[in-house]
């Protein structure tokens, strides 16, 4: 029996003379080998022994006669069939406790405007979309959310596909025996995508091909055959490709865009825009996850694996789906996410190869001869160059991590081979493990030199602060006594402002664009130029260019490590460490955030006071780990902290005030009952007493107040 498409169970026989469609109102019959409507509601004795002699020659052997007739052009039919497929493949990739790392998770799908820009292409007559963009952006799950859409709709029918295997017709012939049992060839797929493309009626199929490559010539000689004349209107190819790669897709022979290049057209897709992060915040509120204020301000929750990592934790909580449920998203990426990665990826094999892969990394990472545009893209995502990962794993084994979705090769800009790392919290973990040794050993050395070795890592790697945070925790945890004085000299390590100079020369990454190479001007100016061409910044006549920071990582390892209960041995006693990290980094007079290269998550309100310096705004929200990792101490201490609280009070240190002030907010809003009320005592009390120190920092709130 086959069932219409809009009911909850498909059950698929082949072997079924009739085939019976309905959508519990209509009911349809055909014979299931010539496609051709039966009767209304019955059929007669000669329809009915027509019907039954086909099922007797399927029985004996004609299986394939059946399965052409069921490829047909007739969507009552082949429709169905996509969608079981899509349904199985879709299942086959969402993530489970045994297999956290499979790239979809139930039940959350960000909407994204990537997915419009190719339904939009789709109705313009398009044959060919290229969705391209970093890794790990979520080009897959546009795939899917496309997949969603055209469900809905009758113009398109997507049908999605992994690149996997010698080609398109290869991978649809798989795909259609994997999911449905049907023994179709190669050849069998062609000519039904070839019947289809022809055919008058609607919906046109979509073929969505997942993470093509470069080198898969057998896939790229395909969709260029489905996508020329050869092949009508009705067959369109969609695929997803990363944004290094699809460079070389369309270079062609330098002088002219390649066949791809001249017929696709392109959707780029990058981290989440404003309006798809309120969408994102309005997806998880559905499973009643909450984010805090000021995470709107973090540019690494504006990307999807962060989010994905961050949303499957809770989604696995065995709590989650209960009605008195609720989580809240922390308004940052905090240690939690290599805790949570050591939580899931329990699989020592991997483990072990993540180690290697880590192991790897670290000493391509120290590689100066690499290209330069390749150094400033590793600085934001986990990428090893592949000769670097033979040295470290077997060809077998790195082919095994690809096949299981681990890795993803490709070809970087530069012309390196290179391996994307698929689970970078994982590596993350790896990496604190190794540094951690590595603190370890040369912690007998001068603090002061073991303190720049640690800063200089935390700046070379992604996420280097965290990494370089929970290093500390791990070394700590077998020898925590011999590390007090590195702990101290970053403490000592106090950050650096400063000014762009006439002359000065820098470059950085980019997504979207690449390499951006920038000059500073003696009128204070900066040209920046790209392969797009080259803009003039133009100096701000009363602020100039701005400021730089300097030496800030030592302070950044310790606002990520005061956001954890920690305590280390000395010979006289044990001191609690936190607490002092946090007065001591909570007092900066800067805003300490790691900066990066969009001016939009380098820019929140602040207060720039004279003699003072850069105050976070309390309408802000937590911006700042150092106030993050305050709001964990509050929320964890309660009313033990009061004398903490009053000693902050007492330093006179407005920037540290101003901050407390922050935490003890979020505290009267996510605490407990007592510690909401801890919260407000402590505000109306010593916080309130402090700020009259200082001059007021919103005079009309505080004259209403």
């Amino acid at each position: 029996m086959t069932r219409h498409r809009d009911c909850p169970t498909r059950e698929w026989s082949i072997l079924w003379p009739l085939v019976i469609v309905t959508n519990g109102d209509e009911v349809r019959l055909l014979d299931a080998y010539s496609g051709k409507r039966l009767g209304e509601t019955s059929v007669s004795e000669e329809q009915f022994s027509a019907v039954v002699t086909a099922a007797a020659r399927a029985a004996s052997g004609d299986v394939k006669q059946a399965i052409q007739t069921l490829m047909g052009t007739n969507p009552t039919i082949w429709r169905q069939a996509v969608e079981h497929v899509n349904d199985a493949t879709i299942a086959e990739l969402t993530a489970t406790s045994k297999n956290p790392a499979l790239p979809f998770v139930a039940g959350f799908l960000l909407n994204r405007k990537a997915t419009a820009a190719v339904l939009a292409h789709l109705e313009n007559g398009e044959r060919l979309i290229l969705v391209e963009g970093p890794p790990l952006i979520g080009k897959s799950n546009v795939l899917r959310e496309l997949v969603q859409k055209t469900r809905k709709g009758d113009k398109f029918a997507t049908l999605l596909l992994e690149a996997t295997g010698s080609g398109a017709m290869q991978a649809l012939a798989d795909t259609l025996a994997g999911k449905l049992d049907w023994p179709v060839t190669r050849e069998e797929a062609r000519s039904w995508l070839m019947r289809l493309s022809r055919a008058a009626e609607e919906p046109v199929l979509v073929l969505a091909v997942d993470g093509l490559g470069p080198r898969q010539t057998g896939f790229l000689q395909e969709i260029e055959e489905l996508t020329s004349p050869a092949f009508g209107n009705g067959v369109r190819v969609v695929v997803a490709v990363d944004d290094t790669a699809a460079q070389r897709l369309i270079a062609g022979n330098g002088r002219s865009p390649s066949m791809i290049g001249r017929r696709a057209k392109r959707v780029t897709v990058g981290h989440l825009d404003d309006k798809e992060f309120d969408e994102a915040q309005a997806n998880l509120w559905e499973h009643r996850i909450g984010m805090m204020l000021g995470a709107a301000s973090s540019l690494e929750l504006r990307f999807p694996w962060v989010l994905r990592a961050m949303v499957w934790t809770i989604i696995e909580n065995s709590r989650h789906g209960q009605p008195e449920f609720m989580a809240v998203l922390s308004p940052l990426v905090s240690l939690r996410l290599i805790a949570e990665a050591r939580r899931q990826f329990i699989e020592p094999e991997l483990q072990r190869a993540y180690h290697e892969l880590a192991k790897a990394l670290l000493k391509d990472s120290q590689d100066r001869r690499r290209p330069i545009s390749l150094i400033l893209e590793s600085l934001g995502i986990y990428i090893v160059r592949r000769k670097k990962a033979e040295k470290r794993l077997s060809g077998a084994e790195i082919y095994e991590l690809i096949d299981r979705g681990y890795l993803k090769p490709t070809a970087h800009s530069s012309g390196e081979p290179i391996l994307m790392i698929r689970l970078p919290e994982l590596l993350a973990s790896e990496l604190a493990k190794l540094i951690a040794i590595e603190l370890e050993q040369r912690s007998q050395s001068d603090p002061g030199q073991v303190a720049t070795w640690l800063a200089g890592a935390a700046s070379n790697l992604p996420l280097g602060d965290i990494v370089c945070a929970q290093a500390i925790v791990d070394a700590c945890a077998r020898d925590g006594r011999s590390l007090y004085p590195v702990i101290s000299t970053l403490l000592d390590r106090r950050p650096t402002v400063g000014s762009f100079e006439p002359g000065a020369r820098f470059a950085m990454h980019t997504a979207g664009i690449g390499q951006v190479d920038f000059n500073v001007q003696s009128d204070g100016s900066i040209i920046a130029r790209s392969a797009g061409g080259q803009t003039v910044i133009a100096a701000d006549p009363v602020e100039g260019l701005g400021e730089t920071y300097g030496d800030f990582h030592s302070w950044m390892i310790l606002s990520h490590l005061a956001g954890l209960p920690f305590a280390l041995e000395t010979d006289a006693f044990v001191r609690r460490v936190d607490p002092i990290v946090l007065l001591e980094v909570g007092a900066a007079e800067m805003v300490l955030r790691q900066p990066g290269p969009e001016m939009q998550f380098n820019g929140v309100l602040t207060h720039d006071l004279p003699g003072v310096g850069s105050i976070v705004c309390h309408t802000a929200g937590i911006v700042e780990a150092i106030t993050y990792s305050m709001f964990l101490y509050l929320s964890e201490e309660g009313a033990k902290a009061a004398n903490w609280i009053e000693e902050a009070c007492r330093r006179k240190s407005l920037p540290l005030v101003a901050r407390l002030q922050i935490a003890l907010q979020f505290l009267t809003e996510l605490g407990n009952e007592d510690d909401q009320a801890f919260a407000r005592e402590m505000l109306k009390g010593p916080v309130a007493k402090a700020f009259k120190q200082f001059p007021p920092i919103h005079p009309k709130d505080d004259e209403a107040a």
